[in-house]
């Protein structure tokens, strides 16, 4: 099967990430794969097959090609503006996340409906759409006129110890007096961190390490000086494979307000780490209350218990949390079921 992969750069985040695994196993199972791309941006992940640049006014000769699979905004429209020149590939994008609710936490409810309809209409032209949860499908099939499917993502770590030892230590300093919440992730208010610096004036042995970059991060800064726990929230620097600072953590907070489906809490799973996550339908989907431990958003006393209650329990929780990231969401499982999606369009 030959199968071109539509991305706006080839940067080391969710969406990117997941082209990245399926690019990987394919290649390795001796399919035909090429990755075009926009942005030129640091941080750039190395493919297993040829990439190339290219801009929204520039045709690919897409009818090489079985499979056209976009992902994200940019390369959705990039496919509906081409799409009258695509006589014989299949064109195909993934749902990642929420978008009226992330739009709506980034901007305002007017821009994120309009921005809603918008990507649903260019869904619309194509042969097929994938989701990642069955919730955002539920979600979004009434809007989009063309058949979808789930797929939930695959995930993989590779604990390699590459680190910076500066954040190790500093780190290691506070976990011998305290006991350490950590996340990851590109920092917007979506993401809900706010909610955890809350608890903190009240949970006096925790602290929070933060890694990642974002426009909320300084708005996070001074929200922690204004509650007098600045010396307590550890904000680091974007890391290329940030999951190699989990063993570092005691409890992985996710107090998303929106998510597709929690990549980095499945990383953290799979690190055997127990985990603290907000009361989204989409995280209840991929994990039971035996496995990771939900609090109600907005609810600062429902956090402030549940991250005890996970700490208490870390070793039970995380184990079993792991055994259900194992068994369900291994990246070899999501590329066989795209596999299969991809034979049933041709």
């Amino acid at each position: 099967m030959k199968i071109a992969y539509i991305l706006p750069s080839l940067r080391n985040q969710g969406p990117i990430i997941v082209a990245k695994n399926l690019v990987d196993y394919l290649v390795e199972w001796r399919h035909v794969v090429y990755v075009y791309y926009f942005d030129e941006l640091p941080s750039a992940m190395d493919f297993r097959c040829p990439t190339k640049r290219i801009t929204m006014k520039q045709a690919i000769d897409f009818d090489q090609y079985d499979i056209v699979h976009s992902h994200c905004l940019r390369p959705d429209m990039y496919l509906y503006k081409w799409r009258r020149h695509i006589q014989k590939a299949k064109v195909i994008s993934t749902l990642h996340q929420d978008t009226f609710s992330t739009f709506r936490y980034q901007y305002n409810s007017l821009y994120s409906y309009i921005i809603t309809k918008y990507w649903c209409h260019l869904y619309s032209r194509f042969d097929g759409v994938v989701s990642i949860s069955n919730q955002l499908k539920d979600s979004y099939e009434k809007q989009i006129s063309i058949p979808m499917t789930t797929i939930y993502n695959g995930c993989a770590i590779n604990i390699d110890g590459k680190v910076d030892e500066n954040i190790i230590s500093d780190i290691l300093k506070l976990k011998v007096k305290y006991k350490i919440l950590g996340t990851y992730a590109y920092i917007t208010r979506r993401k809900g961190l706010n909610q955890v610096l809350q608890i903190l004036p009240s949970l006096k042995d925790f602290v929070f390490v933060i890694i990642g970059e974002g426009p909320d991060v300084e708005n996070l800064k001074q929200m922690s000086c204004i509650l007098g726990i600045s010396d307590r929230v550890l904000f680091f620097p974007y890391q290329k494979n940030p999951y190699n600072y989990l063993p570092y953590f005691d409890v992985y907070v996710m107090p998303s307000y929106s998510e597709g489906f929690g990549m980095a809490m499945v990383e953290a799973a799979l690190a055997g780490k127990s985990i603290v996550c907000s009361n989204l339908p989409s995280f209840h989907e991929i994990f039971s209350e035996t496995e990771v431990s939900f609090f109600e958003l907005d609810n600062i006393e429902s956090l402030q218990d549940t991250v005890q209650r996970a700490f208490e329990k870390k070793d039970q929780k995380g184990k079993l949390a792991r055994i259900r990231s194992v068994e369900n969401f291994s990246v070899e499982k999501m590329v066989e079921h795209y596999l299969q999606y991809y034979e049933s369009i041709l």
